[in-house]
């Protein structure tokens, strides 16, 4: 009963799809496969590039920073923490 809802809901939705399609003028889906045409959305590049470009600027930020504290930490402060956070992560694993 769940499969013939789902089937139904996939039909409307191509339909709703060629209609949109027809309505801005492109071709409809293809006549051999039933499916619609597949094809990057004009004008969206440019969004991703600067929405990527973003991440990338805020993690070398979070990295700078974090580079900065790091220097302010002595060599054997750092090491036990490791060495601590590594005997935790040991004891953790073999629990679960």
């Amino acid at each position: 009963m769940a499969d013939r809802h789902i089937v139904q809901e996939i039909e409307a939705l191509r339909k709703q799809l060629q209609e949109l399609e027809a309505a801005k003028g492109h071709e409809g889906a293809q006549a051999s496969s039933g499916e619609p045409e597949q094809r990057p959305l004009e004008g969206t590049e440019g969004e991703a590039g600067n929405w990527f470009r973003d991440l990338i600027k805020q993690a070398d930020e979070l990295m700078g920073g974090l580079d900065l504290q790091f220097k302010d930490v002595p060599a054997k402060t750092a090491l036990v923490i490791f060495a601590l956070g590594v005997l935790m992560g040991r004891l953790l694993s073999r629990r679960g």
